[in-house]
């Protein structure tokens, strides 16, 4: 079975393609959008007593249409959508950003054995 990845490590692989000095023109107001939206995963998730159940967690969440599902895709569909470099936007299109090593969470949940987590 290959390598699989923390959530940390997929974005960390991302980061590190970018030089630090390199910067874009996002207006305040979609950075509002995006630091809000941030700030509202980290109040939910913060606090278990939030999501004491799966359905507390699937409300949260949302769809594509409504929820934080619904913050998250409008960043990245909308809002970030137009702002990278041309080089970056080919790198994106390239799969440069890309961690060779897929998330843990794209193992096969068939693979684990009876009380197995991906941590054992």
């Amino acid at each position: 079975m290959g390598e699989y990845t923390s959530v940390e490590e997929q974005v960390e692989f991302a980061v590190s393609q970018i030089d630090p000095e390199r910067r874009i023109d996002l207006s305040l107001r979609d950075l509002m959008y995006v630091f809000a939206t941030v700030g509202e995963l980290i109040s939910f998730f913060h606090q278990p007593l939030h999501y004491q159940s799966l359905k507390d967690v699937e409300t949260f969440i949302g769809a594509n249409d409504k929820g934080a599902l619904h913050l998250l895709w409008t960043i990245y569909y909308d809002k970030l959508r137009d702002v990278w470099p041309e080089d970056i936007q080919r790198g994106f299109d390239d799969g440069l950003f890309d961690n060779p090593h897929p998330p843990y969470y794209h193992e096969p949940k068939s693979e684990l054995r009876d009380g197995e987590t991906t941590e054992s």
